[in-house]
């Protein structure tokens, strides 16, 4: 490299000979950080993780580090003080001392950027002190030992992450100094914790031009030729060299895509066309959430053929956001932004790469140029002219890859932005390709372009107003917008007006549309609706019209009438790539809201399409049906299925489904009481009971009123219990059948029983115990038998009550009922309890708790533990007390009720025990 240069350069600045070689050495370390950029060489010994790349290199930029900064990807930065020809690592060497005192002001006082002051981000910046080859080796095996503190253990003293003298000897030198310097800036020892933070951020590197198994400049500039090849000046790394001594002199920075260029053969430019820089972009879209921070600069790893692919269904904001970021980038493509619209969903026909050609010569001022040529030469013209000058190109509205494969310049500090409803895939297959997926905005970023719509003093006034739009919309920002639109211009009416009519998908459709193409999101939902194949058309509305909130590949196959799941999930993922489904971690297909409501108004206005439907939601309850009866009670539901049984429920009921509705039903409460999952059970009933008009069937109705009665008294409302037991003995109506009264006053004697009216209980257990007799119902009477044995303990006849609870336990024996005969048995065991006599009590219990053990009823074994804890307990025996009530932590725990109040209760009752004097 030309030395003279930075000679004269440094005397200005610093004076003399001396700061001339630390020019020199500042331009070396730039051409270092800068090849490292340039072939996207990891931070992996900086302990930066592979994933972050260099994004610009500087010199003499006023930095507390003043030779050389970094600034790598995720806001992060290096700090670097190099020094030259360090001999030794001794606490009295100048320029070690001085180098410390550099790294460790910034550390304690922050990194000066060029937005002002932050502190230092262990986790993403780094302070490093650089020598050469002249610098002494104790430096490599102080970087050794820096580097090995990163992961080190805080209760191991510093010095055992030295394994050799000589590495003990550099830390503890480095270490002193490091104290030193710290104490005379801040005025005290740093504390262990201060140190060991700054170890972990602080970097030693030795260049060793003559080391060529190392990490050095002749190992950077070998990196450099294998990357660029052919492309090379003959002297790539003394070129960035002198790109890093006029950045010393000038005080500036050198971007990566700059860096490149320092090092690319010089080659004729093609000459900008005359007049103004071209922007050929639409108006961005006002008001405008961003949606990421997202930056042209660095979209891929290398700075040739920048290309970013922005992906997401219909109304996302995909075009926004690709002329957002082109606008937010002109400074660095000086030739103009172009734009065009490929029309790969619309109205129209798709645009082929011939005509984009067209269009895109004209904007950028080269069409005259390029007449005369054929298609193809008008292609290479334009690849021509991207490739030698600098443009940021919108692709918008791509309906495939083949349509802007052959429209990618192959090298050029030109960028490529291409926005599409679908997938992309063979071009997101390019390594250098940027893929930015694009889902429904978050609450609070959708609550916030909302108010910038229609002001914050309006959306203030009526909150529930407020979260009745958003719901509607789902976090879509053309949805938003539109609302929005809607609202601005409506200012004579309350938004409870406004939003009154959003009670069904046509109306929410409805609300949703200014009449204009763009405008209304039924009609851009049909640009996609259209563009797919004919045999996706009937299945999109199937799976949106479907009932539950995703369905899976063998709800799609039951759905079409497919024999073969693999053939559903090839269907739902078809889907996917037009981003009309989302996949979901458990295997299940999702579509939006606002999706869901398109495919439901297709469905209602096609006569057709509705028979299709009803057919195939048929085939898919009855498949929920089947599904539901395969599952044993001892077999826990997977968190997913829950809502769609719940699904298959409703819609069931609404369509005069109700004996699917039972079956399911029937075949899941058992399963849900087995696991304890009382809420979710409540839940599915709730959403049957709730609605008056169904089941129209009296004594269905009746059957899941008994159901939910059961479910809340596990719950804890005895109350709410009584009522929905009463409930389901008045829904019956005149000529019930005797069974089904008897089953009635069965379920509100146990919620009397439970809500501690023992009289009313005693009533209604005689009634019931009757009409079991009458109906032949063995298994049924004895239940009766037994409440009755336990609200006649409840009211302190004990012995008149342990006769019928036995009579009780005997006819469940003799009938093989084993979970009844369980409960007869807890029944016998706490009327003991409370007669005193507690082994008599956990002898009863032990057998109860076989029972529900051989017949898997986890959470009833559960409460039978609790019980014999609090008999052992009564007898002294204090550690099996603590046995029992541990094992019914663990199951509950298990079971996913970890976290609740029994759970506490037991623990409390375990505390106490275990501190029991």
């Amino acid at each position: 490299m030309d030395e003279s240069h930075h000679q004269a350069a440094a005397r200005s600045s610093a004076g003399g000979a001396r700061a001339a070689r630390g020019l020199t050495f500042q331009a070396q370390v730039f051409a270092w950080w800068a090849v490292r950029a340039i072939v996207e060489m990891p931070l992996t010994e900086l302990g930066l993780g592979a994933a972050v790349r260099i994004e610009a290199v500087g010199c003499e930029t006023g930095l507390p580090v003043d030779d050389v900064g970094v600034t790598v990807s995720g806001g992060g930065f290096i700090l670097i003080q190099a020094k030259a020809g360090m001999r030794r690592l001794d606490a009295q060497t100048e320029d070690l001392v001085k180098a410390i005192d550099q790294i460790v002001r910034a550390f304690v006082g922050g990194i000066h950027t060029s937005s002002g002051v932050r502190p230092v981000d262990l986790s993403r910046d780094r302070l490093v002190i650089a020598t050469n080859h002249d610098g002494s080796r104790a430096f490599d095996q102080l970087g050794i030992v820096l580097l090995r503190l990163r992961g080190h253990p805080a209760d191991l003293p510093l010095r055992a992450a030295a394994s050799t003298i000589a590495q003990r000897r550099a830390l503890e030198t480095f270490v002193e100094v490091v104290v030193t310097r710290w104490t005379a800036i801040i005025g005290r020892k740093p504390s262990d914790s201060d140190l060991r933070a700054f170890l972990r951020c602080a970097e030693v590197i030795r260049l060793d031009l003559k080391k060529p198994d190392g990490i050095d400049l002749f190992r950077s500039e070998q990196a450099l030729r294998a990357a660029l090849g052919d492309s090379l000046i003959d002297e790539p790394f003394s070129k960035l060299a002198g790109r890093g001594g006029e950045a010393a002199a000038a005080q500036r920075w050198w971007r990566r895509q700059e860096l490149v260029q320092a090092v690319l053969r010089e080659e004729a430019p093609m000459q900008p066309a005359a007049g103004p820089r071209r922007n050929c972009l639409p108006v961005l879209p006002q008001p405008y959430v961003r949606r990421g921070d997202y930056d042209l600069l660095d979209a891929g790893p290398t700075a040739e053929r920048r290309c970013i692919a922005v992906t997401g269904g219909p109304g996302l904001g995909k075009t926004t956001l690709a002329i957002n970021m082109a606008n937010e980038a002109a400074q660095d493509f000086p030739d103009g932004q172009l734009f065009v619209d490929f029309r790969g969903f619309g109205p129209t026909a798709p645009m082929s790469s011939a005509e984009a050609v067209e269009v895109l010569l004209e904007q950028m001022g080269e069409a005259d140029a390029a007449a005369g040529k054929d298609p193809e030469g008008r292609r290479l013209h334009y690849l021509d002219a991207v490739g030698a000058r600098r443009f940021v190109i919108v692709m918008d509205n791509v309906r495939d890859s083949e349509s802007v494969l052959h429209l990618l310049p192959r090298h050029g500090p030109s960028a490529i932005i291409a926005t599409s409803r679908t997938r992309l895939g063979t071009l997101l297959r390019g390594t250098d390709v940027t893929h930015l997926h694009l889902t429904p905005l978050p609450t609070h970023e959708s609550q916030d372009l909302l108010i910038r719509h229609i002001g914050a003093d309006r959306a203030a006034a009526e909150p529930a107003a407020i979260a009745t739009v958003l719901a509607a919309c789902g976090g879509n920002p053309l949805a938003l917008a539109i609302a929005g639109s809607h609202i601005r211009h409506l200012p004579g009416l309350s938004l409870d007006q406004i939003v009154s009519v959003l009670t069904d998908a046509d109306s929410r459709l409805d609300f949703l549309d200014l009449h204009e193409p763009n405008s209304a999101l039924r009609t851009v939902f049909s640009w996609t609706y259209l563009a797919l194949p004919a045999e996706l058309r009937d299945f999109f509305v199937l799976v949106g019209a479907a009932p539950g909130p995703d369905i899976d590949s063998t709800g799609a196959a039951a759905l079409a009438s497919l024999e073969d799941a693999r053939t559903g999930l090839a269907l739902l993922r078809r889907l996917r790539h037009f981003h009309l489904l989302q996949e979901n971690a458990h295997g299940g297909f999702q579509m939006h809201e606002l999706l869901r409501d398109y495919a439901l108004s297709l469905c209602r206005g096609d006569r057709r399409l509705q028979d299709v439907h009803d057919r195939a939601c048929e085939r898919l309850i009855k498949h929920y049906a089947d599904l539901a009866a395969a599952t044993s009670p001892g077999t826990r539901l997977a968190s997913q299925d829950s809502p769609r049984f719940l699904a298959a429920v409703r819609y069931a009921e609404e369509h005069g489904l109700e004996g699917k509705a039972q079956a399911i039903v029937d075949s899941l409460i058992e399963n849900m009481w087995y696991h304890g999952r009382w809420n979710d059970c409540a839940t599915m009933l709730r959403s049957i009971t709730d609605d008056p008009s169904k089941p129209e069937d009296p004594e269905i109705r009746s059957y899941f009123l008994r159901q939910l009665a059961i479910t809340l008294r596990r719950l804890g409302a005895h109350a709410e219990s009584v009522e929905y037991g009463r409930q389901a003995l008045t829904t019956l109506g005149p000529g019930r059948s005797a069974r089904a009264e008897a089953d009635c006053r069965y379920v509100l004697a146990v919620s009397h029983s439970y809500a501690e009216d023992h009289e009313a209980a005693l009533k209604q257990y005689g009634l019931a115990a009757n009409g079991f007799r009458e109906a032949g119902a063995h298994s049924a009477l004895a239940d009766a038998l037994n409440g009755i044995g336990w609200s006649l303990a409840m009211r302190g006849e004990h012995q008149e009550a342990l006769m019928y609870c036995t009579r009780a336990a005997d006819l469940h024996g003799e009938l093989n009922v084993p979970n009844s005969r369980a409960a007869d048995l807890d029944s016998i065991a706490c009327i003991y309890q409370f007669l005193g006599d507690h082994k008599a009590a956990l002898g009863y219990f032990e057998q109860c708790l076989r029972l529900y053990r051989e017949i898997g009823y986890r959470a009833n074994e559960v409460r039978t533990l609790d019980s014999m804890g609090n008999s052992a307990l009564a007898t002294g025996d204090r550690n099996s007390a603590v046995e029992h009530w541990l094992l019914a932590i663990a199951i509950l725990e298990d079971i996913g009720l970890g976290d609740t109040d029994q759970v506490r209760e037991i623990r409390a009752k375990e505390a106490a025990a275990l501190f029991q004097k």
